[in-house]
């Protein structure tokens, strides 16, 4: 169903290009810079070769970015490459380095973590005087 869909779509767009043509026939000239003009074309065929001049290099900036995409995947491939290798590695050394040293520090109780630390504060003396009061 879908290709007799394309089909009369495909159809329709030729009648219309068609009808356009024999509606639009002059010879049109076009002038440039500088006096440059050029030989009588008619105005559907100028029409025509913008749209396919537009068309291709559309198609050219496309190609022009997948083929920068591709090549800038195919470098973070490697680099991604690399690094999981690095990873491993590391892993492979910090797997090493726990079992060479078995002993491991014994996490603190809640006592100790409570602990208060004396303060750094420059003025001891004012803390002293507030609390004798």
């Amino acid at each position: 169903m879908g290709n007799y869909i394309k089909a009369l779509l495909l159809i329709a767009l030729l009648f219309l290009a068609i009808t356009f043509g024999t509606q639009n026939s002059e010879s049109v000239i076009l002038r440039y810079y500088f006096g440059v003009a050029s030989i009588p074309l008619p105005l559907y065929l100028i029409i025509y070769l913008a749209i396919i001049l537009g068309i291709l290099g559309g198609m050219a900036v496309d190609v022009y970015t997948r083929v920068s995409l591709k090549r800038k995947v195919k470098e973070l491939g490697k680099a991604n490459t690399s690094l999981r290798e690095e990873l491993d590695q590391l892993k492979g050394e910090i797997g090493e380095e726990t079992r060479e040293k078995p002993e491991m520090v014994p996490a603190q109780t809640g006592a100790q973590q409570t602990q208060v630390l004396p303060s750094s504060s420059s003025e001891p003396e004012d803390e002293e005087k507030a609390e004798s009061d």
